[in-house]
This record gives structure tokens, C-alpha cells and sequence, in this order.
């Protein structure tokens, strides 16, 4: 891996640690309670979480104090953890030895102006490349101190830069949470599609019970010595798939239904498959189509049937179930057209999902082009 420079060329470059202090380790006694912020504790910039701890009982990496406009970083690699500090940090919280706790000489660099940087991938690739260690890589001061090295304009400018990239971060943001309540919806449109279908089919055609429809056959229990990852044929529990090439097979299109664990989780097989222990399995028939019969179980969702401390399901429950029963050839037109709706409601998800993406990647394009000075 190479590390690019070329963004030092537009202004004049400091080391980091001339224009901040590296905190120390270590800790003043306090009496009373504090919150203890470890690394997980912070996402997307923000304390989400904490732990309370005293003094005389706390973690052993409860050891750094942060004072106001102090940022925080992460050192492990592959990971984005920055944290600006406020006044409340400094009086009521403990965070963990696995930060990095930068202060800045105020004459010398806006603190925000420090923590976008901290933030961006100019600084974050920097310390992925140089993270070591065999269990964990991490950044550590010497090398903090020897190779980083920050963009320097004057105080006035760097407050600017600073306004600017809020002001566009906020219009971000809120592009952001359109596209995100625009998934929701989208989210909405096939259970919404799924809703009418049903009620429409309820009020034209008869229902009638499940069990008088269709059997659910009980999976298998896998022996230990048999449950290998990279069998010949697919196994289908509720909590994922198993490669086995043993006993116990069943062949044709089915759903599978988790019975236990992932209770009420439905999924359309085909071929010859496993039906693990914990689970039901179903074939179509002469009265109802396979493919109906999925998206029946998708509108009842059969997850509200789980029952117990450890949820799962009686198929006696499952029986009792009214259904409406429109003939096979209307069953089929149901079925079509729901796959249709299905599959342009994921392409459309997708297509959202990869504009939300974007979105997160423009920031970094924004901070990348005023550390180069554009």
C-alpha cells in the first residue's frame, strides 16, 4: 500500500504533534461516578453508549481524561472513531487507553478544524498504513509523532474551511435522511402490495384452514460429526445453511419455516435439500400453489405465532390459520404478479442504498478537497 502526499502541496504542512499536545495516559482520583466511553461507545462521531464506573473499580483501560475541544481518535486500524470533547467530558467522563487524545494549541489550529481532519481519509489511511501489532493493529505515538503531518493555513482560514464544510455536511445530511425515508416507503410498497391482494382474495373466495390444505413435516436432527461447511448438498435451518453429504434428503419446491430460533422465518427451496431439527417444511398440491402459499405465510408472518421462553412454533397454530383458496390458474396470476412487484421493489432498494452510499462517500471527496486547498 502507498500512501499519497500530493495533498500537502496547496498549504504549508506541520507536524501533528507541533500543533497539539498527545494526552498521556493516567487518571486523577475522583470520588463518586463517572462514564466510561471505550471506543465502541462512539459511532458516526457521537457517544451512543456508556458504562458507569468508580474509581477503585473501574476497567483497567479506563485510564484517559479529555479536556473541551480536545479530539479523540481511535488508534486501532480499519476503523473511523473521532469524538470532539465538550465541557461535560471533561467533568463527568473516563474514556478508554484505545483513544488517541489530541489537544490543540489554539494559537496554531481550530479545533474543529483538527477534528475534520482526524476524520477524513487523508489522516485514516495515513494511520491504517502504519497500525501494527499481532492481535489488534494499532497506531502508536512514535509513529504518530515521525509521520503525521497536517495542512496548515492560517487560523482565519482554517475557520473558514471549517464553515464551509458544515454547511455542506448539513445539506448532505439532509439529502441523507430524504433518501433514507425514501427506502421506508419503498420498504412499505410490497408488504402494502401484499395487504390489498389478500383482503381483495378474502372477500371473493373461500377461506379455509391450513390444515386442511397442506402438512408440515418436521426437519432432522443433523449428527455432530456430519455437520460440515462445504458439503454437496445445501441444508436449510432458521439460523442459516450447512454443506452435508449424508442420509436424509428431500427433493422438490418447498418452504422451509423456522420452527425454533429464527421462529416464523419462511423460505422458498428448490431441488434436493436438508430440512434441519429445527425447522417445518411444506410441499404444494393439487389445492394450492407453492409460490401462494409463500406469499400467504409472508402476509400472515407467522412470527407472531412463536410462543414460549425460547420462542417457537406449534404447527397445531399454524393449522388453525383461515386462508383464502382462490382457484390454482388465479393463484398463479397472484403469484406473478407479486414476484414482478417484488423484483422492482429490490432493484429500486438497491438503487437507493447505492445513492445513500454516495452520499457518505461525498464527504470524504469534501474533505479531501479542502485539505488540498480547493
Amino acid at each position: 500500500m502507498e500512501y499519497d502526499t500530493n495533498f500537502m502541496n496547496k498549504w504549508p504542512t506541520k507536524k501533528l504533534v507541533d500543533v497539539c499536545k498527545v494526552v498521556k495516559s493516567g487518571i486523577s482520583p475522583f470520588g463518586g461516578e463517572k462514564e466510561y466511553i471505550d471506543t465502541n461507545s462512539v459511532q458516526n462521531f457521537h457517544i451512543v453508549r456508556s458504562q458507569i464506573i468508580i474509581y477503585k473499580k473501574r476497567p483497567s483501560r479506563a485510564n484517559m481524561e479529555a479536556k473541551v475541544d480536545d479530539v479523540l481518535v481511535a488508534k486501532m486500524a480499519d476503523t473511523l472513531k473521532v469524538y470532539l470533547a465538550t465541557s461535560e467530558d471533561e467533568t463527568k467522563r473516563i474514556f478508554s487507553t484505545g483513544f488517541l487524545v489530541l489537544r490543540p494549541k489554539k494559537d496554531l489550529i481550530e479545533p474543529k478544524y483538527l477534528f475534520l481532519y482526524c476524520s477524513s481519509n487523508l489522516f485514516q489511511n495515513l494511520k491504517d498504513y502504519f497500525a501494527h501489532g499481532s492481535t489488534q493493529k494499532a497506531i502508536n505515538d512514535d509513529h504518530l509523532k515521525k509521520y503525521f503531518e497536517i495542512p496548515t493555513p492560517p487560523l482565519k482560514i482554517q475557520k473558514r474551511i471549517v464553515a464551509r464544510i458544515e454547511e455542506l455536511f448539513e445539506k448532505i445530511d439532509k439529502a441523507k435522511e430524504l433518501r433514507q425515508k425514501a427506502q421506508e416507503q419503498t420498504a412499505q410498497i410490497f408488504q402494502s402490495a401484499l395487504q390489498e391482494i389478500f383482503s381483495k382474495a378474502e372477500k371473493k373466495w373461500k377461506t379455509e384452514k391450513l390444515g386442511n390444505i397442506v402438512e408440515l413435516h418436521y426437519g432432522k436432527g443433523i449428527p455432530r460429526k456430519d455437520r460440515k461447511v462445504n458439503g454437496k448438498y445445501p441444508i436449510y435451518g432458521a439460523n442459516g445453511e450447512l454443506g452435508r453429504t449424508d442420509k436424509y434428503f428431500v427433493e422438490g419446491k418447498a418452504i422451509i419455516i423456522g420452527r425454533k430460533g429464527t421462529a416464523g422465518a419462511v423460505n422458498r427451496v428448490s431441488g434436493r435439500f436438508w430440512p434441519a431439527d429445527v425447522t417445518y417444511y411444506v410441499f404444494g398440491n393439487k389445492k394450492i400453489d407453492i409460490d401462494f402459499l409463500f406469499y400467504t405465510f409472508k402476509k400472515i408472518n407467522l412470527s407472531q405465532l412463536a410462543m414460549g421462553i425460547k420462542p417457537g412454533i406449534n404447527r397445531n397454530k399454524v393449522y388453525e390459520l383461515q386462508i383464502p383458496l382462490p382457484p390454482l390458474s388465479e393463484q398463479k396470476k397472484i403469484v406473478a404478479y407479486l414476484d414482478t412487484l417484488r423484483e422492482k421493489v429490490e432493484k429500486l432498494k438497491q438503487l437507493q442504498q447505492k445513492q445513500l452510499e454516495e452520499l457518505t462517500e461525498l464527504n470524504q471527496s469534501i474533505l479531501a478537497k479542502a485539505f488540498k486547498g480547493e
